[in-house]
């Protein structure tokens, strides 16, 4: 079953590369408008990709009245191809992924907006960078945990970002993502780790294991819209944060609790 899967989803990832380079030159001059044609590429290849690891996805709703600024908690890699798959979206990643190998040349090509969090100097260009994807009519994802995470919690949201949502008045849908059930076994503190992908983990042996299992679910849980107006950074991580954690199923617990 692995080697099925990793020869499909090999021929996935080639077939996405040679749809999307043709496109990079174009995108390097307009990047904005190239983005619009690349998110929609990037989620059906991301459906492709779900499919062929056979994950499946349960969404409180699966489509958008406008574009947003949408904010979610951040497990694994995996959440970038579900929440892709369901509302095509700009991502922003940081500038250590960019310079990942593999990762960051899928992440360059999809037109993701890289963020170094370690350098401050560079963040008003990012913060106008979210601006003009905003502007342009795209959804722009970000994972204000600024990092992946084991399940324990939702981390504290990091402010910065949260600027571009007050400049372009473009509001926030908080989003907060469950993994429920891996091989027809419920998630616990036993299996999360063939899920989550946090700290000093390495790429390919996390994704190898993946291929062995045979489904995954996930869920997908939209909260209210947060409008900007008369609000600060500080107020809209605080409560965007508020509502991801309201709906967070914690992956912290024994296997028995599980059941």
């Amino acid at each position: 079953m692995r080697t099925l899967k990793f020869l499909a989803f090999t021929l996935t990832i080639l077939s996405y590369f040679f749809t999307t380079v043709v496109l990079y030159p174009a995108f390097l001059l307009a990047p904005d408008r190239v983005r619009i044609v690349l998110t929609r590429i990037v989620s059906f290849y991301s459906k492709v990709m779900l499919r062929i690891l056979n994950i499946q996805i349960h969404a409180s709703r699966t489509t958008l009245l406008d574009n947003y600024l949408i904010v979610s908690n951040h497990l694994s890699y995996i959440d970038v191809l579900v929440l892709s798959s369901v509302y095509p979206s700009c991502f922003v990643t940081s500038t250590d992924v960019r310079d990942t190998p593999f990762l960051g040349h899928i992440s360059k090509l999809a037109g993701c907006l890289f963020v170094d969090r370690k350098n401050k100097n560079n963040l008003r260009d990012e913060i106008q960078e979210l601006r003009n994807a905003l502007q342009s009519g795209l959804n722009v994802t970000v994972f204000p945990e600024a990092t992946s995470t084991n399940g324990d919690e939702v981390l504290r949201f990091k402010r910065p970002l949260f600027e571009s949502s007050i400049a372009t008045g473009k509001a926030i849908l908080p989003l907060t993502i469950n993994y429920l059930k891996i091989s027809g076994k419920k998630v616990s503190l036993i299996n999360r780790d063939k899920v989550c992908w946090y700290g000093e983990m390495d790429f390919f042996p996390h994704f190898f294991s993946l291929l062995d299992e045979k489904e995954i679910e996930v869920e997908i849980i939209l909260s209210e819209p947060i409008m900007p107006e008369l609000m600060n950074t500080i107020d809209l991580a605080l409560k965007s944060q508020q509502k991801v954690s309201q709906y967070f199923d914690s992956l912290n617990r024994p296997a028995m609790e599980a059941l």
